[in-house]
């Protein structure tokens, strides 16, 4: 009876120990693939505070409707 509790034990504890490095690995890519995808898309500060921002268009140009 022993060998089993200390069996088991150690099961539940490694098993909670795969649990929270699965856990911080997922984090870790999630907020890599967040990063990402930011970078990719968003635009460069340079940019931004160059041009400044747009002129308004109009909603009907913008979305070619109402012509």
């Amino acid at each position: 009876m022993t060998a089993t509790t200390t069996s088991t034990a150690a099961g539940g504890r490694s098993a909670a120990v795969l649990l929270f490095v699965s856990l911080l690995l997922g984090l870790g890519v999630a907020f890599a693939a967040a990063a990402t995808i930011v970078s990719v898309n968003g635009p460069g500060d340079s940019s931004a505070v160059s041009e400044g921002p747009g002129a308004p268009i109009p909603a009907n140009e913008l979305l070619g409707y109402g012509g």
